[in-house]
């Protein structure tokens, strides 16, 4: 076990040596037809040299490809080819050392250099070829040419997605186009392949990938709804990432049973579900939006309590013009407080967007908010509210966007949201949450976005800069 354990361990040195044959080589060969001219004569000893380190190098490649092979995640064909013809790079290289360097005399020891250096460079190039296919796929070197760079994957259209077989049509594209590279005809990672029914029942080496009717339990479902920088999160960061709508789609078609052969007509339904399937029609598959004020008609706000919300301090207006439906902002005073919370109950069939960022409202204002049932949009940030506030927003159902940024909720406050059936996109930069709760959240959240923040914008020309002098 233990010399598996080391053999494995200078296997991974391959993808490092494996780039100095090739580029030492390469120059011996250069050197070699450019030092022919008599202007170039002074570069023939580095000949010898190039290529004698090129060829100790080969060897060295040989030897950690070899090692990295007994990994078991290439496709055998593709992996035999690439071996012996690698090692067909190292036993011509140094036959090319030695006819070189040798003092040979017969009949075409003038030319035999010249002949091994085409051989050699053929060999090399077919050998980097067949390395990269099982590192990227096969079709890799040639997948882009032709086609402008900014052209995206081509969607599957469905005429009739009803009659549509559910993992043909619609599961399998996604795995074809975010996991085949990995888990595919020519390369295993992890001796998984997903290009399959049997391959994806059976699972890989660290056990079965998908439980039927569990997208909770399922490795295949859960890896993708990892944050991106963890590093089971799959497919790994820099490679082609699945949509929200996509993920989406897995998760209905593993807890739905995840047949291989039944027609979505056959599958239940949930109404969040329809409008994914029925985008699958057109070439536009992607979560749709919700309206972000009620479509129903509501009485005007009574005056009085407008007013006295603007003699505290906030901004009141329509969220539209012509419309009824309000949005509050408090305006980031530290002046504002629970009490003031508390004059937004008669505005409460109208109003749909909330500011309370950067204020001093604390829990005790939630439970006045968790009474405000067409608020959609709802801004915490920089308050003092805990878990404990978070409890009071389980009523609003109609609930959209939740900004916590900058306060001390945890992961364990923000799941006591998870039913609530239209919340698409958190802030949580500065939060309490951690790492750890990541999967979680992401398992109680599927089709919201989790914003955790940490970048910068840019500055951009015509943009405002305040500049502060510090005395």
């Amino acid at each position: 076990m233990a010399l598996l354990s080391v053999s494995g361990f200078f296997g991974r040195f391959h993808p490092l040596l494996v780039h100095l044959p090739i580029g030492i080589l390469l120059l011996g060969i250069i050197l070699h037809w450019l030092g022919r001219k008599q202007q170039f004569s002074a570069i023939r000893p580095a000949v010898s040299v190039a290529l004698l380190l090129g060829a100790a190098s080969a060897v060295l490649s040989c030897i950690s490809g070899w090692l990295l092979a007994g990994g078991g995640e290439y496709d055998a064909t593709v992996l035999d080819r690439h071996r012996w013809m690698g090692i067909g790079v190292a036993v011509i290289a140094i036959l090319y050392y030695i006819i070189y360097t040798e003092k040979l005399s017969f009949r075409f020891h003038r030319v035999l250099p010249y002949v091994l250096s085409v051989i050699l460079f053929m060999l090399i190039t077919f050998t980097g070829h067949l390395g990269g296919t099982l590192t990227h796929g096969e079709g890799y070197l040639t997948q882009d040419i032709g086609e402008p760079d900014n052209i995206k994957e081509v969607k599957k259209i469905i005429p009739n997605v009803q009659e549509a077989i559910a993992y043909h049509d619609i599961i399998q594209p996604v795995l074809q186009n975010k996991c085949y590279s990995c888990h595919g005809p020519s390369k295993q990672k992890g001796k998984l392949r997903l290009d399959s029914e049997v391959a994806i029942t059976k699972g890989g080496k660290d056990g079965k990938v998908m439980i039927a009717g569990k997208s909770a339990e399922s490795e295949l479902y859960k890896r993708l709804t990892l944050d991106l920088l963890e590093k089971k999160h799959m497919p790994p960061k820099g490679k082609s990432q699945p949509s929200e709508a996509e993920i989406a789609l897995i998760h209905w078609w593993i807890n739905t049973g995840a047949s291989f052969d039944q027609p979505v007509k056959a599958l239940p339904q949930e109404e969040k579900i329809k409008p994914l399937l029925i985008a699958l029609q057109s070439d536009h598959l992607q979560l749709p939006a919700k309206p972000e004020v009620p479509e129903a008609p509501v009485a005007k706000a009574p005056e009085q309590a407008v007013n006295k919300l603007k003699e505290a301090g906030a901004t009141v207006v329509p969220v539209a013009a012509e419309s009824n439906y309000l949005s509050v902002n408090f305006l980031a005073s530290k002046n504002i407080g629970d009490n003031e919370v508390k004059l937004l109950q008669p505005l409460a069939p109208q109003l749909v967007w909330l500011k309370l960022g950067n204020t001093a409202v604390s829990d005790s204002a939630m439970a006045a908010i968790g009474k405000l049932p067409v608020l959609i949009k709802l801004s915490l940030d920089n308050t003092q509210i805990t878990d404990k506030g978070l409890s009071a927003l389980q009523s609003l159902s109609k609930l959209q966007y939740l900004n916590v940024v900058e306060t001390k909720v945890t992961a364990g406050g923000l799941l006591l949201l998870k039913q609530l059936p239209e919340l698409q996109t958190i802030y949580l930069y500065k939060t309490d949450v951690t790492a750890a709760d990541w999967p979680s959240l992401k398992q109680a959240f599927p089709k919201a976005v989790l914003d955790t923040g940490g970048y910068t914008l840019p500055l951009l020309e015509g943009d405002t800069t305040l500049v502060t002098q510090v005395r």
